[in-house]
């Protein structure tokens, strides 16, 4: 009688757990990773650069990943920096929408006196971070799915630490704060520098032989094991500080699906010999460069970020997943990744792409994107997709994977990218990618002047406010945007342009507006003005303050 008591007694707990629980098994743990400035050529990896990777920088982690994996060629970000990538990627939304508002970092107006135009506030009381409002992937995760969720490493579009985990959806947040950059790589007393946060000093003592046997050298490529015995007792670098903190966070999950979102602050400035992990940096003084790469510090800093990726992965292939008994974590774990924006010319290589980090042009925006699962069902494996997709799809990605709805009373803007993961032959339903960027950033080799942009298919359509130009190009023929057809194609620019034009009035896009003086549109044709499609039928006279409109010429 006693046994049948327990019996029964035993099957209600599981069945009360079972109710109670908020998720299911079949929900998979989402590993987005994150690279700061990494450009669209700073990998060694052939799949998603279309065959020309570096010829000095070594990612062994990122290529096999590629390789098992599904690698994109035509990947985008939101943005041309940091800070509208990430808010991007956390609301799910174009910068245009009032519950983001993040065109790029700090002012939309950093283009000097002498600039033409004035670009419209951006984020909150002009500050380039996401408000408190916007309903973020995490918290959406977090609150309907019943996803852990952490964040590790650069944050930037919080205006206080506090923000990430009260306000933006984040359980854990570990080193994330309003900076865009470290002011140093290496940790100092057991701590890091002022713009990472405390939490991940924690993860700051310094190496340890039993932490380089274990952690280091099964990762590392170099050929003298001496130059990484040499890191103990010497300072802990924070990208394996990060990565320490996200196996940890991992550990403790036992119950529910995870969230990492793992953003290296790595391979953004400062970059130098005291930012890179010393057996690294030996190794890349020591190797013959290469022909369009060479910077040794810059070199270890991407390994060092590759190394870390490796050990993510190793541990998502070595660890059982307490939710699915018999499998292991990578059986059931989507990981990600992406970059936040082209690299910067200084120090990156873009390959054949024009312009840099800040500019609108490929080299700014086009990025590498790995899709990455043990579970093909995921993620088919040894996929080379030129689909174009950017950072605004993760998030009805990452819903549809976690069985929930999209939110109520949010705005979406991006596409579900999860059936084409699993199979490659599925096309997405979307004519078109958009940028909106009413801004200027002159200065550091960069030249962005307010502009809009489609992409749709092959084609590139640039329209810029300052002169009412376009340029286009096909980037089927010409990845190096160098030849402009927008004389010779008025067909594609009309029809990209009347594109364009619809959808900045489809989503009431702020404009950019005359800083002093006057000036005439001459241009007519369709018009975006003051948050409508108009017609001009002839030359517009324009004050100081007023708006400056997107003109389609007519035909």
């Amino acid at each position: 009688m006693r046994s049948t008591y327990l019996f029964w007694l035993s099957l209600l707990a599981t069945l009360s757990n079972w109710m109670a629980a908020p998720c299911s098994a079949a929900q998979p743990n989402i590993v987005l990773i994150m690279a700061d400035d990494l450009g669209w050529a700073d990998t060694s990896n052939p799949l998603t650069t279309m065959g020309q990777p570096s010829d000095f920088y070594e990612t062994p982690a990122l290529d096999r990943l590629a390789h098992e994996g599904m690698a994109f060629t035509n990947a985008y970000t939101n943005g041309t920096n940091c800070a509208p990538t990430r808010a991007a990627i956390l609301s799910g939304q174009w910068a245009q929408r009032p519950t983001n508002r993040v065109y790029q970092v700090g002012s939309t107006n950093r283009g000097g006196k002498s600039a033409l135009l004035v670009g419209p506030p951006q984020g909150v009381d002009g500050d380039d971070a996401i408000p408190a409002s916007t309903y973020t992937y995490a918290e959406h995760l977090r609150d309907n799915a019943g996803y852990a969720t952490a964040h590790f490493g650069k944050f930037h579009v919080a205006t206080e630490p506090a923000a990430i985990t009260r306000d933006h959806g984040f359980e854990k947040n570990f080193g994330g704060g309003p900076f865009g950059a470290p002011t140093t790589y290496q940790s100092s007393a057991g701590q890091f520098g002022p713009h990472i946060e405390p939490e991940l000093d924690k993860y700051a003592t310094p190496y340890t032989q039993a932490y380089v046997d274990q952690n280091i050298k099964p990762y590392s490529t170099a050929i003298d094991t001496a130059l990484v015995d040499a890191l103990v007792g010497s300072n802990k670098h924070v990208s394996d500080a990060m990565t320490d903190a996200a196996i940890d966070f991992m550990k403790q999950q036992t119950a529910k699906p995870f969230v990492v979102q793992f953003h290296p602050y790595a391979v953004h400035t400062p970059i130098g010999n005291k930012q890179a992990r010393p057996d690294l940096l030996k190794k890349y003084l020591s190797k013959t460069p290469g022909e369009h790469d060479s910077n040794a510090s810059f070199a270890a800093l991407i390994e060092g970020l590759d190394q870390n990726v490796a050990r993510l992965v190793a541990y998502l292939k070595t660890t059982d997943d307490p939710r699915n008994p018999g499998q292991k974590l990578a059986d059931n774990t989507l990981l990600l990744f992406y970059s936040d924006n082209g690299g910067k010319l200084q120090q990156s290589n873009n390959g054949p792409l024009k312009g840099e980090k800040g500019e609108l042009d490929e080299g700014g925006i086009r990025v590498p994107l790995v899709a990455w699962s043990a579970n093909p069902k995921l993620v088919a494996p040894g996929i080379v997709n030129s689909t174009p997709v950017y950072g605004i799809d993760f998030y009805p990605t990452f819903s549809k994977l976690a069985g929930v709805d999209l939110p109520n009373n949010t705005q979406l803007d991006g596409a579900d990218l999860s059936a084409m993961l699993a199979d490659p032959s599925h096309e997405l339903a979307r004519e078109a990618l958009y940028w909106h960027l009413p801004a200027y950033l002159i200065g550091g080799g960069r030249d962005q002047h307010p502009q809009s942009v489609v992409r749709a298919g092959d084609w590139k359509l640039i329209y810029s406010y300052e002169d009412q130009t376009y340029e286009l190009y096909n980037l089927k023929s010409d990845i190096g945007e160098q030849h402009n057809l927008a004389k010779s194609r008025p067909e594609q620019v009309q029809r990209l342009g009347d594109m364009l034009l619809n959808w900045l009035a489809e989503t009431n896009a702020p404009l950019p507006t005359l800083a002093s003086g006057t000036m005439t549109v001459s241009v007519t044709g369709q018009a975006y003005l003051d948050g409508n499609v108009v017609t001009l039928d002839k030359p517009l006279e324009l004050s100081a303050g007023d708006q400056v409109p997107l003109v389609v010429p007519g035909d």
